[in-house]
């Protein structure tokens, strides 16, 4: 699946599938959302508050409403291409800030969709740190809806430090990474698979003790969509489709499914590259592949002593990551996808055009 693809024909087929697969689950959402709500998974709203405005997952009041209900549709935030580079980072001391806010974000051409972000962005921006830096997070809920940060690098006590934090609230609490890797983070409150698939994911990466040797560092997150119509012209999550493990509408690298075919990414040919791939899901699989290279290098969950060499794709379940290097020896475009195309068609394709 490359670049070449008339985008028009891309659009019409993707607008007949989504036609389709809506159709497909319309007939079961009510049931769904219903037997969801009697479990106790729409969205939390009003609970009783402990310190720092937080609470305890169980003693949050689970209404009986529909999740859409609960995303707050604003003016539709003007595209800004999510930036794939990578920034060194320089070991020390950390003081990380994550704020949630109510968001409507283009996710396709053409697409906005109401939802929820880390810091203003789908994904949240991508946080790093060094093995053995003490990191401080603080948690601010600047949206309308309680929300939680779980933190894939940190070894703590889930009741602990992945607090649910009301609106308006902040919390605070500090780890030290023991292990390196590509990790996800990604709020925890409960349905949690309707708050990832509302843009409320991100990526932080911890670089191991006297970090990667040089390379063009980049990083593609994964991550699909499913939506259905709302207000006006925007989309908003659809919950049943979520619910039914059905099709998603979109998948993406980096919030957008089209935004690296649109203005490729452009790397050094003959020069390494180091790409950290997270897939965070919620629930698609990734089978990443870069048409026209071979990986030399593969580190599972991005850990150096996790080491593979060779290797054509790399299987990312959701929730996991991975980093991948090779060099791309001559001038030219070359397409990185999920290689279940499926997916792939659905936006998960990004141009690399080496010059």
């Amino acid at each position: 699946m490359g670049p070449s693809i008339d985008r028009d024909v891309r659009r019409e087929t993707e607008a007949a599938l989504v036609r389709a697969e809506g159709a497909a689950a319309r007939s079961d959402r009510r049931a769904l959302l219903k037997r969801a709500t009697l479990a106790g998974l729409a969205l939390s709203a009003v609970g009783g508050l402990g310190r720092a405005g937080e609470t305890d997952a169980a003693s949050v009041s689970q209404p009986a409403m529909s999740p859409n209900m609960s995303v707050a549709v604003g003016p539709v935030q003007p595209f800004v291409r999510y930036d794939p580079t990578l920034q060194p980072v320089v070991p020390g001391p950390k003081n990380l800030t994550v704020s949630m806010m109510n968001a409507t974000r283009e996710i396709a051409q053409g697409v906005a969709m109401a939802g929820w972000t880390f810091n203003g962005t789908i994904p949240g921006p991508v946080l790093r740190a060094v093995v053995g830096d003490p990191i401080t997070v603080t948690v601010q809920n600047e949206a309308t809806t309680a929300h939680s940060l779980d933190l894939h690098a940190a070894q703590t006590p889930p009741d602990k430090n992945y607090a649910i934090v009301m609106p308006g609230k902040s919390f605070q609490w500090q780890f030290t990474p023991a292990y390196p890797g590509a990790f996800m983070y990604h709020c925890g409150t409960a349905p949690t698979l309707f708050h990832i698939a509302s843009g409320l994911y991100g990526t932080i990466i911890v670089d191991p003790p006297g970090g990667w040797p040089p390379a063009q560092e980049l990083v593609l997150i994964e991550s699909e969509f499913y939506v259905e119509p709302g207000p006006g012209d925007v989309s908003v999550p659809d919950f049943g489709n979520l619910m039914a493990y059905g099709p998603p509408n979109y998948v993406t690298f980096n919030g957008h499914a089209s935004q690296y075919v649109d203005q490729p990414i452009q790397v050094k040919a003959g020069q390494p590259i180091r790409l950290f791939v997270v897939n965070d899901g919620p629930n698609v699989w990734c089978s990443f592949h870069v048409v026209g290279a071979i990986f030399d290098r593969v580190y599972v969950n991005a850990n150096p002593k996790n080491v593979l060499y060779g290797l054509q794709s790399i299987s990312i379940g959701p929730g996991d990551g991975a980093c991948v290097e090779f060099t791309l020896q001559e001038a030219g475009k070359y397409t990185a996808v999920n290689h279940s195309f499926g997916h792939a068609a659905h936006g998960a394709s990004a141009t690399i055009q080496a010059i």
